[in-house]
C-alpha cells in the first residue's frame, strides 16, 4: 500500500493518465481528419467531373463558333463580291444605251454620247414618281422587247438578268 502512496507512482499514474487522454484526443483527431479527408476528394471528384463536362460543352461550342465564323467569312466575301445597286445601275444605262445605239449606227461616238444621256435622262425618269414604282414591282427583263444582234450584247444583257435574278434571291 505504500507502493499506491509513493510520490513516483503517483506521478506515473498520472502521467499514464494524462498519455491515455491525449492518446484518445490524437485517436478521435485522425478519425475526424480522414473522415474530412474523404469528404474533400469526394468533393474534389465531383467539382473535376463538372468542370470536365463543362470544359468538353465548352469545346464543342468553340468549334461550332469556329464553323460558323468560318461559314460567315465565306458568305461576306460572297456578298462583297456582288455587284451592288449603283454597278447594276450603270450595267443597265450601258445596256440600254448599246440597245438605243443599234437603233441609231451612223455614227457611232456621237451616237454613242447622245443615247447615253437619253438613257441616263431615262433611268432617272425611273427612279421618281409611278413610273419607278410599277418598274419595281414588274422588273422587267433588260433585253425584252429588243431584237438582239449576234455577239457580245446579247451576252451582256443574259448576264445582267442572271445577276438581277441573283439579286433578288436574296
Amino acid at each position: 500500500m505504500e507502493l499506491l502512496t509513493h510520490p513516483f507512482t503517483i506521478g506515473l499514474a498520472l502521467g499514464l493518465a494524462f498519455a491515455l487522454f491525449v492518446a484518445i484526443g490524437g485517436w478521435n483527431k485522425r478519425r475526424t481528419l480522414r473522415k474530412d479527408n474523404r469528404q474533400l476528394r469526394e468533393h474534389l471528384h465531383t467539382q473535376l467531373t463538372i468542370n470536365s463536362k463543362g470544359n468538353q460543352a465548352l469545346q464543342a461550342e468553340i468549334e461550332q463558333l469556329k464553323k460558323q465564323s468560318e461559314n460567315l467569312r465565306i458568305s461576306l466575301a460572297t456578298m462583297t463580291s456582288r455587284p451592288d445597286k449603283s454597278e447594276l445601275r450603270t450595267l443597265y444605262l450601258y445596256d440600254k444605251t448599246i440597245h438605243m445605239m443599234y437603233e441609231k449606227a451612223p455614227g457611232f461616238a456621237p451616237a454613242w454620247e447622245s443615247t447615253m444621256r437619253e438613257a441616263e435622262i431615262e433611268m432617272d425618269k425611273m427612279n421618281t414618281g409611278v413610273l419607278a414604282w410599277v418598274k419595281r414591282i414588274i422588273r422587267p427583263s433588260l433585253g425584252s422587247g429588243r431584237t438582239q444582234p449576234a455577239g457580245s450584247t446579247k451576252e451582256l444583257s443574259t448576264d445582267i438578268n442572271v445577276i438581277e435574278n441573283a439579286k433578288h434571291e436574296d
